[in-house]
């Protein structure tokens, strides 16, 4: 397959570009975590083969990344181990890897920062605070008080295919191909770089596949590379990372650890909440503020408190950048609040659901600083969920067999739910708008433009349908037009269930818009929608899931085997049934994979070769019996449903774990045997500066 097939580039991956001529670039980096760039000797390259540095970059040395200057190369200095500081580039792919591997980079080594924890204010990437009331005095006046603390490590998105780039020009132009979940950033970095018009800098997405938010600004930064070689050579230019390249530098979740105090009355009502949240930005912290907000406005979860304060920060590091997973900072804090929330249930002696229905928030009541629109719809999903799963008997029969102590030598059951909501997120990351071209043509064809990447056939499928219903046509007349940053509107990222939510409405609201012109005015018509950003509003919950897991824990380890996984979800209308429950049950085996087996830990630095071979990824065939059920709503519009089950069933399966192990299980991923003493508060101490 060419380069130049720009239009059918979403159907191939980064690998399948070829093109006459072309090179193959690879990364020189940083051989410490931190320090002061003495040198980089590149043995004496062949004709045909290039070095480059940041010296070559003919315009912007830094890419922005959410309002923060991440290095297309680093020069002067760098702040993580694998750092990119120099790019080799030639036909012959085996030759620059060796070259790459003889190219000796000194650099003044200093003494790094890996620890997020405890930290000094220069490191604080970002920080949100939210109040209301005056949550010092209700602690001091409540009945008791819950304390907890709740971490989540890193996450490695293990892309089916490693990441990569791709740049060819095409005539006068500039055409780019990354696997990205948002084109117009990889083409607004790459032009920036290349001291270029945007116009210069044509993006065609390459197969996306699951990603979990991983790929949000990552492959602007290899478009990046890769454009610079095709630009400073004059040739095609192909830069592939190998599968340990991708594994040890590319973005992972960022590690979390939130630690709450909850006032409970003397009747068991929530009365009081703080929260301090800390989170691992990695290096130059890029989606830092978002996350910190996210996070921040999550900590709350569904319940109401009127004396609440929060405070988040997002903490640099000499690691890779940390960047989002599922939810970008909210799935984590969901796992916080439900453990949090079966914490004060049995310090209240309450049954888990009755308590969580009791402090729930109704409409009006504030979350994270926002007016909630609408109640939860909490009663009754909860109502479906335990008939499906059998919670209340196994959980009580659970709780005899824990209270009796089995001892060691018998297995521990545990049975655990927890509860979860996704926002309507129409416009994110501060854009202005999100933008959508729908056209009738003269023979009633339909043609469906947007920015928007479908990770999924499933995903062209609901949207060519939609708008087939809406117009009256056969859906085998509608197209969903191949994503090229010069044909298609910015319709921002594909993030946060926006594909599902957003941008479908998007479509819906232009095929009723030519729907109502279709036989008055001559075709052809072209509809464009927008949706704007909102200042300040309210907080818009789309959709809520409920999740059950059950399990067995190993007598002699401790090794649990998930023994089922019930979810219940209410997320409106519905467009594909089949789709949405294949969506969630392939979620869910995900989720409890990362709960169980994906151990990366970073606490003493970065990871090394050896971890790769240590993480261990859910096999489709170990996913235990997975149950999905939609709560009806085909009045509604449809809500996203992405990160619901990244959010309820690794919270389900801690309350699970809680239960079999009788101890409180609040880190994931861990191991059974792990025992860590719990660590200073955030925010309590900051050696080396004051408390930011």
């Amino acid at each position: 397959m060419t380069g130049r097939r720009g239009p059918s580039a979403a159907v191939m991956k980064v690998s399948d570009f070829r093109d006459e001529g072309m090179l193959h670039v690879a990364t020189v980096r940083s051989p410490v975590s931190r320090g002061r760039i003495v040198s980089i000797t590149i043995p004496h390259l062949p004709r045909d083969y290039r070095s480059m540095t940041a010296d070559d970059i003919p315009g912007s040395r830094n890419l922005t990344a959410f309002g923060k200057p991440v290095p297309v190369l680093a020069s002067g200095s760098v702040s993580y181990l694998g750092e990119p500081v120099a790019l080799i580039a030639g036909p012959d792919r085996r030759k620059v890897h060796e070259a790459v591997r003889l190219t000796r980079v000194s650099v003044a080594a200093e003494e790094p920062a890996f620890g997020f924890e405890r930290f000094e204010s220069e490191r604080v990437a970002a920080r949100i605070d939210i109040e209301s009331g005056d949550a010092e005095a209700a602690l001091a006046a409540a009945a008791s008080v819950v304390e907890g603390e709740y971490r989540l490590g890193a996450q490695d998105h293990y892309y089916p295919e490693p990441q990569g780039a791709a740049a060819v020009f095409d005539y006068d132009r500039l055409r780019v191909y990354a696997s990205t979940q948002w084109p117009f950033h990889v083409r607004d970095s790459v032009a920036a770089a290349l001291g270029v018009k945007d116009r210069d800098v044509v993006v065609n997405p390459t197969l996306l596949g699951p990603h979990m938010d991983g790929k949000l600004w990552y492959p602007s930064l290899l478009a990046c590379h890769a454009a610079l070689a095709a630009a400073i050579c004059g040739r095609p230019a192909l830069l592939l990372l190998s599968r340990e390249e991708d594994f040890l530098f590319t973005t992972k979740r960022a590690p979390m650890l939130a630690s709450y105090r909850a006032g409970l009355d003397a009747d068991g009502n929530l009365v009081a909440l703080d929260a301090r949240i800390a989170l691992n930005a990695g290096s130059y912290g890029p989606l830092a503020g978002e996350m910190a907000l996210r996070a921040a406005r999550a900590a709350q979860g569904p319940y109401a408190c009127r004396d609440v304060r929060v405070r988040s920060w997002a903490v640099e590091t000499n690691l890779p950048p940390m960047g989002a997973f599922a939810g970008i900072g909210t799935s984590a804090m969901a796992f916080a609040t439900e453990r949090l929330a079966e914490d004060c249930a049995r310090a209240a002696g309450m049954d888990p659901v009755q308590w969580r229905l009791r402090a729930l928030a109704s409409r009006g009541d504030l979350i994270g600083g926002r007016p909630l629109r609408r109640s939860p719809p909490l009663a009754a999903l909860s109502d479906r969920l335990l008939a499906m799963s059998d919670y209340p008997r196994k959980r009580a029969s659970y709780e005899l067999i824990r209270k009796r102590g089995g001892g060691s030598s018998h297995p521990g059951y545990g049975i655990g739910l927890a509860f979860a909501y996704q926002e309507d997120e129409p416009v994110v990351f501060g854009m202005d708008a999100a933008a959508i071209e729908v056209e009738l043509a003269k023979d009633s064809s339909l043609t469906i433009r947007s920015s928007s990447v479908p990770g999924t056939a499933g995903t062209v499928d609901i949207w060519k349908r939609a708008a087939a219903d809406i117009i009256g046509i056969d859906p085998a007349r509608v197209t969903v037009a191949p994503v090229d940053t010069d044909r298609v509107p910015d319709s921002g990222p594909s993030t946060l269930s926006r594909n599902m939510s957003a941008i479908t409405r998007l479509i819906t609201a232009a095929c009723e818009g030519i729907r109502s012109r279709r036989f008055r005015e001559a075709l052809p018509l072209v509809v464009r929608k927008s949706r704007r950003a909102r200042g300040g509003r309210e907080l818009e919950a789309g959709s809520w899931a409920g999740a059950v897991v059950e399990l067995e824990t190993d007598p002699l380890d401790g090794a649990p085997t998930v023994k089922g996984a019930w979810l219940c979800v209410d997320a409106g209308r519905i467009l594909s049934g089949t789709r949405a429950r294949h969506t969630l049950e392939s979620a869910t085996a995900v989720a409890i994979g990362q709960c169980v087996g994906e151990f990366l830990d970073l606490d003493g630095g970065p990871p090394d070769a050896a971890a790769l071979s240590r993480y261990r990824l859910p096999r489709l065939g170990e996913a235990p019996p997975i149950r999905v059920e939609f709560m009806p709503g085909d009045d509604g519009e449809p809500g996203g449903i992405g990160e619901l089950a990244h959010s309820v069933v690794p919270a389900a399966f801690a309350n699970a774990m809680s239960q079999a192990m009788d101890r409180p299980w609040n880190r994931l991923p861990s191991r059974p045997q792990d025992d860590r003493p719990e660590g200073d508060r955030p925010g309590d101490e900051h050696p080396g500066g004051t408390a930011p």
